[in-house]
C-alpha cells in the first residue's frame, strides 16, 4: 500500500462526524419515573380590586396629610409604609406541584422551601368548590374549622387529608387539569 493510500484512509478514519452530536430517538427508552407528568401552578394577588382599594386607601390616608400641611417625613413615611405593604403583597405568590413524589406547596415569601407531603402520608385529594370566607375568613395563609388553607383567590382547592386526620387545602385556578391529574395519578386508581 502506497504512502498516499495509507494517509487518505487515515484522513478518512479521524474524518469529524457531525451526526454524534444529533439526539437518536428511535432507540430510547423511559426509565421509571424520569418523566412522570405533573401538575404545576402558580398564583399571586393580582385582583384588580385589591389593587384599587389600596390606591383609594393612599389617597384616603394621604389627603388629609396634605390638606392639614404635615411635614414633608411624614408624608413620606406614610407613603413609604403603602409602597412597602404593596410590595409586600405583590411579592406572594404560591406554588403548588403534584407529582410522583407527592404534593408541593410554597408561599412565597413566607415559605423559605418548598414544603412537601408524600404520597405515603394523604390518607384522600381531591378537587372541591369552597367558600373561602366562611370556612377559612378569607384568602392567604389561612387556619379555619377545616384545617389549613394556602389560597390566593378564587373558590377552588386542592383538598388534602392526611393520615393522622390534618387537613390541608390549596386554592387552584385551575380546577379542571388538577382533577384530571388526581384522577390519571397511578397510586389514586
Amino acid at each position: 500500500m502506497s504512502e498516499r493510500n495509507q494517509s487518505s484512509s487515515r484522513e478518512e478514519a479521524f474524518k469529524f462526524d457531525e451526526s454524534i452530536f444529533k439526539p437518536q430517538t428511535d432507540n430510547r427508552m423511559q426509565l421509571p419515573g424520569e418523566y412522570d407528568a405533573s401538575f404545576q401552578e402558580e398564583q399571586g394577588f393580582d385582583q384588580v380590586w385589591i389593587w384599587a382599594l389600596l390606591g383609594i386607601e393612599l389617597l384616603v390616608l394621604l389627603i388629609p396629610l396634605i390638606l392639614t400641611a404635615q411635614p414633608w417625613w411624614t408624608l413620606l413615611v406614610c407613603v413609604g409604609a403603602m409602597v412597602l405593604s404593596m410590595a409586600l403583597l405583590a411579592s406572594f405568590k404560591l406554588n403548588s406541584r403534584i407529582d410522583s413524589s407527592g404534593v408541593h406547596y410554597r408561599m412565597k415569601p413566607i415559605h423559605w422551601k418548598e414544603q412537601t407531603i408524600p404520597w405515603e402520608e394523604i390518607d384522600h385529594i381531591f378537587v372541591r368548590k369552597y367558600s373561602p370566607i366562611l370556612e377559612y375568613g378569607g384568602w392567604g395563609i389561612r387556619f379555619g374549622r377545616n384545617g389549613r388553607a394556602y389560597n390566593v383567590k378564587g373558590n377552588y382547592g386542592i383538598q388534602i387529608v392526611k393520615k393522622d386526620g390534618k387537613r390541608l387545602l390549596l386554592g387552584t385556578q385551575q380546577p379542571d387539569e388538577a382533577s384530571v391529574h388526581l384522577s390519571q395519578h397511578p397510586l389514586l386508581v
